[in-house]
């Protein structure tokens, strides 16, 4: 289960205003940490707002500006404010739409949007550009549909059809040991996953790549080592191991989408990589040193470890 929504992380809310100039500013109670939610939530919003991307911005996590929010974790990031960006940005279109119809005398149902301009379909030289379009809804009311309030402001909150999304992940992988050594190399590394509809795969599997790098750490280098009185012995990286770049093989990913229920399809997957990653290079690791009788059952797994299991069960 991922994206748990009950109490207070049952939803999100985005505020989104159109500037003068087309711009779109989106603010949010999400808080990036290296998931790329500058780059996702204003794909969303350009996707359903029909603009480009780089004319929405995100601001997130500011108490002075942001909307009360439980802000990001859990996998919640796009299940829940994604749905509150393309809530807000669906609601903001439907108001350009009706003023460019309006302007144009023509019917909202007849109108397309793309690219930052709301043209008539089948009549592309017809069109507003939302440079145009913008400054009218707040400079000038008279131009507007009768009954509109001025401005291109809007607020949603969304909360998602079901308190979980169902995220999967399978690993596989083959491993290489040097028993004259206990090195173990990473020979190919697999992953399918599921995280429903993806907004950037590219994303996807930068999160994907991160978290199984961070099973490789756990499996085979990193150690928090203390004395018996407690005290931490592994004080720098020279003591605590992390795995670098020659440790880490090609990760090849494949995706599998079947979409969550409810407005955007979305999963969580934050978790896909690291979950199964430790199990999985544990089981290789467990599978190369079976016929000699090697059963590991701890972490880690480095050169010492593996050759201090090897040597003991040839005594055996």
């Amino acid at each position: 289960p991922s994206a748990v929504a009950f109490g207070i992380l049952s939803s999100d809310q985005a505020i989104m205003r159109m500037d003068n100039s087309g711009k779109v500013i989106v603010a949010m109670s999400t808080g990036n940490h290296g998931q790329s939610l500058e780059t996702t939530i204003p794909q969303i919003v350009a996707e359903h707002l029909g603009c480009n991307i780089d004319d929405v911005l995100l601001v997130q996590g500011n108490t002075e500006s942001s909307p009360t929010g439980p802000g990001t974790g859990g996998s919640r990031s796009a299940v829940v404010a994604g749905g509150a960006a393309m809530t807000a940005a669906l609601k903001l279109k439907d108001k350009i739409v009706q003023i460019a119809a309006h302007m144009l005398e023509a019917s909202p149902e007849d109108m397309e949007v793309n690219a930052s301009v709301v043209s008539v379909k089948g009549t592309p030289a017809k069109a507003l550009p939302f440079a145009m379009i913008a400054p009218l809804a707040y400079q000038m009311p008279e131009m507007l549909p009768p009954g509109m309030e001025m401005g291109l402001e809007v607020t949603a909150r969304f909360q998602p059809a079901g308190q979980y999304t169902w995220s999967n992940a399978t690993h596989v992988c083959t491993v290489e040991i040097d028993p004259e050594t206990g090195m173990t190399k990473i020979l190919r590394y697999i992953v399918s996953e599921d995280c429903g509809r993806m907004v950037n795969p590219m994303v996807v599997e930068g999160q994907i790549a991160g978290g199984v790098v961070q099973g490789i750490g756990g499996v085979l280098f990193e150690n928090m080592v203390y004395d018996d009185d407690g005290n931490p012995l592994a004080t720098t990286f020279l003591d605590y191991l992390i795995p670098t770049a020659p440790e880490v093989p090609d990760i090849e990913v494949g995706h599998i989408v079947t979409l969550a229920p409810g407005l955007t399809g979305f999963k969580g997957m934050g978790e896909g990589g690291a979950i199964a990653s430790p199990p999985c290079l544990a089981n290789a690791i467990h599978d190369a040193l079976r016929h000699l009788g090697v059963h590991p059952t701890t972490f880690p797994l480095g050169p010492s470890q593996l050759l201090t299991l090897i040597n003991e069960a040839k005594q055996v």
